[in-house]
């Protein structure tokens, strides 16, 4: 409901005597009354400047009501929503929050970038550390436990520094498969040259180090794409 401006000094003097008991004058300033208020030649308040600068924030606030209303939706479901990340969706459950706690288009859209800010580049790190003990657990158990693989993951290393560039050692190195793969490597450390079914040309490092270069292999981590990676370089470095 809105404020009704006070329009007369009498109107503000009865409700003043009403609450206050005594006048001002005779007891001095308020103790909470703001100095420009105060009148020390009259020792008075000054009513005039009390009513109007009352009136001013009134309608002040009254404005900043019908501004907002004015950017509200008309319903839960008009929130024009731009998703700042494919791992977000319009939720339209979450929507009829907005309404309720009387959300406007901006403030719906801020909590949406705030969440692509600061929440999913945590989850995105909580999903990479959960792929690599995933990882790691695999080659835990491949070579028969933690111990085992610490050592042969820095036997791989030294080797792989000296005969693989970085590129290709880190693109092996992110997959239990491809960390497999550089271990029969070194241990055959005799490259094969082969025709094979499925590959583009000629069966080679170089070959597969193209196919590497896929997105599917680094970035979607397609399985069937990096055993297919995998058993090229398993025919091109055999075990012993």
């Amino acid at each position: 409901m809105k404020e009704r401006p006070v329009e007369n000094l009498n109107e503000m003097n009865l409700a003043a005597q009403q609450s206050s008991g005594p006048s001002a004058s005779a007891q001095g300033k308020p103790a909470n009354l703001p100095p420009k208020f105060w009148d020390e030649a009259t020792q008075s308040v000054k009513l005039q400047e009390l009513i109007d600068d009352y009136n001013s924030m009134a309608m002040r606030d009254e404005n900043l009501i019908e501004t907002h209303n004015r950017n509200m939706p008309e319903s839960y479901d008009k929130y024009q929503i731009k998703i700042p990340n494919e791992l977000l969706d319009h939720d339209e459950e979450l929507f009829k929050q907005f309404y309720e706690h009387g959300f406007t288009n901006d403030q719906a859209q801020f909590v949406y970038d705030l969440a692509n800010e600061r929440v999913i580049p945590v989850l995105d790190q909580l999903t990479v550390n959960f792929e690599a003990q995933k990882q790691l657990a695999k080659l835990t158990n491949y070579f028969g436990g933690r111990e085992r693989f610490d050592e042969v993951s820095r036997q791989i290393s030294a080797w792989a520094k000296q005969n693989l560039s970085g590129d290709v050692y880190d693109a092996l190195g992110s997959t239990a498969e491809g960390v497999i793969a550089l271990y029969k490597m070194m241990s055959s450390n005799e490259p094969m040259l082969s025709k094979d079914k499925g590959y583009e040309g000629e069966l080679n490092e170089q070959t597969l180090r193209k196919m590497m270069e896929d997105p599917r292999y680094w970035r979607d981590k397609d399985s069937a794409y990096i055993n297919k990676i995998t058993r090229g370089f398993e025919k091109l470095y055999p075990e012993k």
